[in-house]
């Protein structure tokens, strides 16, 4: 037990002496610290120099008056008051014609009804896309198995009590006529669903008969990328005369002509002195040129009108089976419509067909992506415009169930035009006419916001109400029955009011006035004009306090803001006491000027000493020495 009081007896010791000598240590660096100050008199600027003055906004909150503006999207059918007459509250003062106002909303009905009708047809649309399969997976036509044929042997004997038929005595045969080859039957476009003779394989390439500025299309290229068909486009001219070809599949076409069309003559020029043909592959290829006669040339049958690259298969008797050469690829790639009569020789093809009647394999994943995303964005857009047209479909019927303009109070009927003065300020106005930039219409609570060009006014009994908003460190200058001026920006016309209200709740936690201090809330005053000549409501207004002359003090400068710190809400400064030691001292404050400089009213003078409050040498007690020096931040303009 001694010993555990004798450890704690030590390190008490030791610990007050590492205190003593740390707290040493500290006032001995104080000491020496030194922390220049300049005069407030250097930076400071009175409050005269920015010609602050006390004028205040505000607005006519409430008056006693109606003011009528046409809505210039309707004709004025009929006015029922003059000028001079007494009106009660809800008497009719004007009624429109709703016969434009019925077509109107006949005509955004049936915008709504197309808009809906556009999206449903896009989204149709984009159902296909999204169904349709890409080049990619286009199945390739595998080769069809041929059954051994046997001829079949005759169904009767020969009867033998008929006697053997005498032969005919023998006579020279007759020359054959030379055979007369068939015209070549040429193809003016190669489309996705082609239909040509050979299996499509590189031993036996499928062959396409083409003109010499056949057209390539682009289903037909990407079908070819995506699959591992051979096809030879021979290429002749007008007389039938081969010139050359092109053997195409995956391997010979080119990235660079993907997703367009092309042309069989493309690239290929003729040397007129030699007659040979040259070929310009820089700008890529659909596949290898060549210009060897094909090993057998396969005809083909003449096209139906309704087509340019597929033809019907001839007719064949029982008897007369076709070698298979000359049937092997003949798939069903023809149009609707374009189909023939397959004689049946005992096989089918184990791939099916490809259904001419949709866009299946006609376009790649990419391509496909495209459509759908190209598709949904006209969607997004079509939804789009159908809010809108519902909001106009919206408006609409709000102005046919507004067909009479009645009076809100009992009055006195101040102005008001014609049937034809309405007219005439119809033709030359616009519907957005009577609103700011700035302001849209629900801004206004009704139709009744003031102009010039108003159509009726009428005035009732009562005074006129001003609202203006005050900074908070300015209530201590306002109180009920005060009088301020107040003077519209709108007419012009001025007139002392009375406060009648001081709000408690602030209307605001920031500044509205342009001049107030940003960090100070705003509260909304009410005054009585005590002439509301002139005036009108939501005339913009200017409000002067009259006791704004004695509220200012001549004593309040400005100081660059970076000199004063805030701390929980209350500003201070770093100032020199009289024993040139640095100390802490509270102040008031005011407006803050463009975000550079802040209003002291209270809490400094003239000849005090500041120093730029911040660094770890500024704190109160240290030592401070005269500067004639003040500090600004770079981006500060003076």
């Amino acid at each position: 037990m001694k010993k555990l009081i004798i450890t704690l007896i030590c390190l008490a010791i030791i610990g007050g002496g590492g205190y003593f000598g740390y707290t040493k240590y500290k006032a001995s660096k104080d000491k020496k610290t030194v922390v220049d100050v300049v005069p407030v008199s250097m930076m400071a600027e009175p409050a005269d120099y920015y010609g602050v003055s006390s004028e205040l906004e505000g607005t006519i909150t409430s008056a006693n008056t109606q003011s009528i503006v046409l809505d210039t999207e309707k004709l004025v059918k009929k006015v029922y008051v003059s000028k001079g007459d007494t009106v009660k509250k809800g008497d009719t003062i004007l009624e429109y014609d709703m016969t434009v106002v019925d077509l109107q909303l006949t005509e955004k009905e049936n915008a709504v009804n197309v808009v809906e009708q556009n999206i449903k047809a896009a989204e149709r649309e984009l159902a296909k896309y999204k169904g349709l399969k890409p080049a990619e997976n286009a199945p390739t036509p595998a080769e069809p198995e041929i059954p051994d044929y046997e001829p079949e042997e005759p169904d009767y004997e020969p009867d033998p009590e008929l006697p053997e038929p005498t032969p005919e005595p023998e006579s020279e045969p007759e020359p054959e006529p030379e055979p007369v080859p068939e015209p070549i039957r040429l193809t003016d476009k190669v489309t996705a669903n082609f239909k040509a003779a050979g299996r499509g394989t590189r031993e036996d390439p499928f062959v396409i008969n083409c003109s010499e500025n056949a057209e390539i299309t682009m289903a037909f290229i990407n079908r070819l990328a995506y699959s591992k068909m051979y096809v030879e486009l021979c290429v002749y001219n007008s007389d039938g005369v081969f010139l050359y070809k092109w053997i195409v599949n995956s391997e010979t076409i080119s990235k660079d002509i993907l997703n367009k069309n092309a042309s069989v003559s493309d690239g290929v020029s003729i040397d007129e002195r030699t007659g040979m043909y040259a070929v310009d592959t820089s700008e890529g290829s659909f596949g290898k040129f060549s210009i060897a006669v094909p090993a057998a040339l396969q005809p083909q049958e003449e096209l139906p009108e309704e087509s340019d690259d597929s033809f019907d298969m001839p007719d064949y008797e029982p008897s007369d089976i076709p070698d298979y050469d000359s049937l092997d690829g003949f798939d069903d790639f023809a149009d609707d419509g374009d189909t023939y009569d397959e004689p049946d020789i005992g096989y089918s093809d184990p791939e099916p067909s490809f259904d001419s009647g949709d866009e299946n394999y006609m376009y790649s994943k990419a391509q496909l992506a495209e459509m759908i995303k190209d598709k949904e964005d006209e969607i997004k857009g079509l939804k789009l415009s159908l809010k809108e047209a519902k909001l106009a479909l919206e408006q609409a019927k709000k102005k046919k169930a507004d067909g009479k303009v009645v009076a809100e109070f009992d009055g006195v009927v101040r102005k008001i035009g014609t049937v034809n003065d309405a007219a005439a300020q119809s033709a030359e106005s616009s519907p957005e006419e009577g609103f700011e930039e700035g302001f849209g219409e629900d801004y206004f609570d009704d139709e009744t916001a003031y102009n010039d060009d108003a159509f009726a006014v009428i005035e009732g009994e009562g005074g006129v109400s001003v609202t203006f908003g005050i900074s908070e460190l300015k209530l201590d200058q306002v109180q009920i029955g005060d009088k301020v001026s107040v003077m519209s920006y709108e007419s012009g016309c001025t007139s002392p009011a009375t406060i009648t209200e001081i709000e408690k709740k602030p209307a605001s936690y920031t500044a509205q006035n342009w001049n107030d201090n940003p960090n100070g809330s705003t509260f909304n005053v009410k005054a009585s004009l005590d002439d509301s000549t002139g005036f009108s409501r939501y005339d913009w207004l200017s409000v002067t306090l009259d006791n704004s002359a004695s509220a200012d003090s001549s004593n309040s400068v400005y100081l660059p803001i970076h000199y004063v710190r805030k701390e929980n809400g209350n500003y201070y400064i770093m100032r020199a006491d009289k024993n040139g030691r640095l100390e802490k001292r509270y102040i008031k404050t005011g407006k803050i000027m463009y975000g550079y400089e802040i209003e002291v009213t209270a809490g400094i003078s003239m000849k005090d000493k500041i120093c730029f409050p911040y660094g770890k040498d500024v704190k109160e007690g240290v030592k401070t020495k005269d500067s004639d020096t003040v500090l600004y931040p770079k981006d500060m303009y003076y």
